[in-house]
């Protein structure tokens, strides 16, 4: 990496500079402060029971960029969960002066070389594998195809990517599709988790623009972490309307109105 980058662990010292690489753009956004907020109790909750799951890139002093994971065992919204798996939930590197200088790729070596040598959160366990979410941020090279750039292979689980550490990423029980609830008919069910201090802001965005095309429908918001029982009964959807999963994501701002409709009818 370039002089003047060093890494961090996170720990309660340094949280706020954790939290800001992701919301230095939105400090003053009063949704935001509330996603900031449930990740900070989220962040904290999780370093009392697991130690360190994140890790802070700093660019001459600044918090650039950073890595967020965890036990996969840790996840309480899912009914499979194997134990002695990291899961990455992402790398990410917003701040263009620290861009393409072999930031991001420094975390995850990064990681990577601690759950070799078993100082993870996982305790001194051996880390069977590492998973990764590969969603795309529409910046710079696509998470997929960053993370198959450093040794990561593909899993039979929908963007999910695995790096063996001390094992094999053993495939996941598949979550059995959504079965209509009678209580979601009628209304609308957002849900939303503190790991991101977007996902608030999101699900907020997305109770807007039901309302816009359906502004009699009432709207609950869930955060999956709190009530995740709500998340595990719906099989993870992130949206259900009218007791029907929107597959659309709502920046494809016509085409979620249009399924959000069809729902609806």
């Amino acid at each position: 990496m370039k002089q003047g980058v060093r890494i961090e662990a996170l720990n309660e010292s340094n949280l706020e500079d954790f939290i800001y690489v992701c919301s230095f753009k939105w400090l003053n956004d009063p949704i935001h402060q509330q996603g900031m907020a449930l990740k900070r109790q989220w962040l904290q909750q999780m370093l009392k029971k697991y130690g360190s799951c994140g890790k802070t890139a700093y660019l001459n002093g600044k918090p650039v960029a950073q890595i967020l994971f965890y036990p996969e065992e840790a996840d309480v919204t899912k009914i499979s969960r194997r134990r002695n798996v990291l899961f990455v939930e992402c790398v990410y590197n917003p701040t263009p002066e620290a861009q393409k200088l072999g930031i991001a790729t420094g975390l995850l070596h990064s990681l990577v070389e601690d759950a070799k040598q078993r100082k993870t959160c996982l305790g001194n366990k051996p880390c069977k594998c590492i998973l990764a979410k590969a969603f795309n941020t529409g910046e710079s090279l696509s998470l997929s195809d960053f993370y198959r750039k450093n040794g990561f292979l593909s899993t039979p689980e929908n963007e999910m990517l695995c790096l063996p550490i001390e094992g094999v990423c053993q495939p996941r029980e598949q979550a059995e599709a959504y079965e209509p609830l009678e209580e979601d008919r009628g209304k609308a069910v957002v849900f939303y988790g503190p790991k991101c201090q977007f996902s608030y802001q999101f699900a907020k965005t997305v109770e807007r623009i039901i309302k816009e095309v359906a502004p009699g429908i009432p709207i609950e918001l869930i955060n999956e972490w709190q009530r995740p029982q709500e998340s595990i009964r719906r099989k993870n959807q992130w949206l259900v309307v009218n007791a029907k999963p929107i597959r659309t994501f709502f920046l494809d701002t016509d085409k979620f109105k249009e399924e959000i409709r069809q729902a609806l009818d």
